[in-house]
């Protein structure tokens, strides 16, 4: 006794057994004799040693060690499902799941009381300097996760008192238990059903139009109704302004270009009214001696011809066109007709299938590192060091591809804008403003709120497993609940500390978009009356975010580190359209060149071929620019060049993308234009905007769906790239169908646009 006592001299923060191996406790365990021993071990600790747990826990885990003592396959299996130790730990694997089946599997067949088992998961604390994961952004606080299983009557207060005696009986007690969260008897609350019944009433909805859509198509078709008379007596009042007055509705749905770099609608400038449409139909004139330039570019899509354009008439009531505009046939003869006008800009299509995708390939990787909660990789380490190599820059800059999106959207604004006014002769009036600022927010909106409602509660009760948790998924979702006015209004990028934009951060897009949009009427009337005191005005934005900019990101960078400064300037910098407005300016810029050249622009040869040259080279500096941050043992980059490249690539990146659209579209584009305007992105490009809504939920329940840590490599991500790529866009489309076409459709129709 007197070395135990020395033992416990030495102090509380020496690791040694004296916390258990007092006087009294040696004799309550040798005191029934040798043969005994194990029973009296299992008493003490029970009894005296852990104190904290409910009598019925108590009882049940004596159970499973008696039962695990005489051999019981249940309580082997039962032993079997806890975690252990794996491999991998110096390469980030410190979520340690275990056997989530096998736990559930378990039951104590003719033991008393009986039980099943249940998973449980607990944080430990690793010390600081002990594993290199810690050095990862967003790991500096990284904890242990082991999913253990437990008798089903065992507390979450119970759990955590078996895992303290556990580490403290293996000396363990500098490692704090931080938290265990076990499953438990949830079911869903009065959102979940709130909202699961507003999809199946819009289900209904949509199949009823459907149907409808289906037997008035097979009525005409069997000559019930005669197409002629359909026609001639159309109530024109209630027509919808078309190219075609015998057009049927699916050209009238969405087709055509628009002016949101994720949407692609054919909603004219005005409607019948004077009103302004959100989503525009006019063309830019793109002709040399009346021959469009857009021509051999089109030449691989199949127009439709006349006799399908009369195949079915459009109904001739109000009510018909909102049922047909529900209708899944009609919405899905629009996603997959490829007709575009030769006057189109063409190239778009591509560029906006291109860049969503871009997003998505990033994201593949960002989601697959996801560190909200825990390590959802075996070999995070490894996936980190990814970004070390050269092609990788393609990735991490895949950011470019929504300054892409800013582009286009305020390129076919300001260009569809101004030639509407130049037709009328004068800007929008009181009526006309309200309905540029309340149609483009409906057109946006509802296919958001509804991402976000199924996203917030009904997606944390869609799945299960050790890595899943309904309380907890998805991550930060209490931002979602909290903040979802603010989604509506579209300011949750400017909700303090960033919160508002954690839950679903990716959408701090669509809101830039909106408020972007809201300040562009000052910089058009200006431009109308007279352009050179617009493109001041511009230049003077521009300069004003730059220096914006340029003074958060300095303050905010870290030498060397890339990825971490991205963490740091997420909330101030990166979601804020003050800080992302210069390629809106630029394509507001464009947008005005397009309108005023209109027709052919004759360059000669050496300037075409200096600016492919020149657009080719900015691009590929904005993309590998900063490879030196990344590259292993190059000299990294200071904090003012590393500044002057964040920022200045801003403009460099929107003007080398407005090159290739100028010159796609004025016929100076070749190879780069026939493979933009190829016919096959058309279908796509309806979809973008969903698809970019969308992709990171299905990510997210991917890898939390997961029964065991992936082992990721180059060859695993990209097969998980080109699963989740194909996955969004067939869910986009569903969604689509059931949200995005029926509601643009109605928009249309209600206000009388065409």
């Amino acid at each position: 006794m007197e070395v135990l006592q020395t033992l416990k001299d030495e102090g509380s923060d020496k690791v040694y057994m004296w916390q258990i191996l007092t006087l009294p406790s040696v004799q309550k365990l040798i005191g029934g004799g040798g043969s005994y021993l194990t029973g009296n071990l299992r008493y003490y600790l029970y009894n005296d040693f852990m104190t904290d747990i409910s009598p019925v826990c108590k009882n049940q885990s004596m159970v499973f060690f008696d039962s695990l003592g005489a051999g019981k396959m249940w309580a082997l299996k039962m032993f079997d499902a806890a975690a252990k130790p794996p491999r991998s730990l110096f390469l980030g694997n410190i979520n340690w799941v275990g056997n989530w089946d096998q736990c559930h599997q378990v039951k104590s067949n003719g033991s008393r009381p009986e039980f099943r088992g249940k998973y449980c998961r607990a944080s430990i604390g690793i010390p600081k300097g002990v594993l290199p994961i810690e050095n990862l952004p967003g790991l500096e606080n990284a904890k242990l996760e082991v999913g253990i299983c437990f008798p089903d009557q065992c507390t979450e207060k119970d759990v955590a008192a078996h895992v303290r005696a556990g580490l403290d009986l293996v000396t363990l007690t500098f490692l704090p238990v931080v938290e265990v969260e076990c499953e438990g008897e949830e079911h869903p609350d009065s959102d979940f059903w709130i909202v699961i019944g507003v999809v199946i009433g819009m289900a209904v909805l949509i199949a009823a139009a459907t149907i409808y859509d289906g037997v008035r198509r097979f009525m005409m078709q069997s000559g019930e109704v005669d197409f002629q008379d359909a026609t001639a007596q159309r109530d024109t009042s209630d027509e919808i302004a078309s190219s075609s007055n015998d057009i049927p509705l699916k050209k009238l749905s969405l087709g055509g270009q628009e002016n949101q770099g994720f949407h692609n609608d054919e909603t004219p400038t005005a409607n019948q009214n004077g009103g302004p449409a959100l989503q525009q139909n006019g063309r830019p004139a793109s002709q040399q001696n009346g021959t469009p330039r857009n021509q051999a570019a089109r030449s691989a899509t199949a127009p439709r011809s006349a006799d399908k354009q009369q195949a079915v008439p459009e109904p001739q009531t109000t009510a018909g066109k909102l049922v047909v505009g529900c209708s899944a046939i009609a919405n899905t003869e629009f996603v997959f007709d490829t007709y575009l006008p030769d006057t189109a800009i063409t190239a778009l299509d591509g560029i906006r299938v291109i860049s969503t995708t871009w997003v998505i390939l990033g994201h593949v990787f960002n989601y697959a590192t996801d560190r909200s909660r825990f390590v959802l990789l075996e070999n995070g380490i490894d996936v980190w060091d990814l970004q070390k190599e050269f092609n990788s820059q393609t990735i991490i800059n895949g950011t470019f591809a929504v300054d892409t999106f800013f582009f286009m959207s305020a390129l076919l604004m300001t260009f569809l804008t101004m030639k509407k006014w130049k037709r009328s002769g004068k800007i929008y009036g009181p009526k006309e403003w309200f309905f540029f600022y309340f149609l483009r927010w409906l057109r946006i909106v509802p296919a958001l709120l509804f991402v976000v409602a199924v996203y917030t509660w009904v997606l944390p009760w869609v799945g299960n497993g050790p890595l899943w948790s309904t309380r907890q998924f998805p991550p930060n979702r209490s931002d979602c609940v909290n903040y979802f006015w603010a989604y509506a209004l579209l300011i949750h990028n400017f909700i303090p500390n960033g919160i508002g934009s954690k839950c679903l951060g990716y959408t701090w897009y669509v809101a830039n978009d909106y408020q972007l949009w809201a300040i562009s009427p000052i910089i058009m009337i200006i431009m109308f009356f007279s352009p050179i005191a617009s493109f001041i005005l511009m230049f003077g934005i521009v300069v004003a975010s730059l220096i914006a900019g340029g003074y958060i990101y300095q303050d905010l960078y870290v030498y060397g580190d890339s990825i971490t400064t991205l963490l740091r300037v997420w909330d101030d910098y990166y979601v804020k359209p003050y800080t992302r407005c210069i390629p809106w300016m630029i394509g507001i810029a464009f947008g005005y060149l397009f309108f005023k050249t209109q027709g052919r622009i004759r360059m000669k040869a050496v300037y075409v071929i200096l600016g492919w040259m020149l657009a080719t080279a900015g691009a590929l500096s904005c993309v590998w620019g900063s490879f030196a941050n990344f590259g292993e043992g190059m000299t990294k980059i200071d904090t003012l060049p590393h500044t002057l490249y964040n920022v200045l690539t801003r403009i460099l990146w929107a003007l080398c993308i407005g090159w290739v659209v100028f010159a796609c579209h004025k016929g100076y584009g070749g190879i780069v234009n026939r493979l933009l305007s190829w016919s096959a992105y058309r279908p796509l490009s309806k979809m973008t905007y969903v698809a970019y809504l969308i992709h990171p939920a299905i990510m997210l329940v991917y890898m939390f769906l997961q029964k065991s840590l992936i082992f990721a490599t180059e060859i695993t991500l990209v097969y998980l790239y080109f699963g989740h790529l194909i996955t969004t866009f067939v869910i986009a489309y569903i969604i689509g169908l059931l949200v995005e076409f029926p509601m643009a459709n109605m928009q249309k129709i209600l206000f009388k646009q065409g």
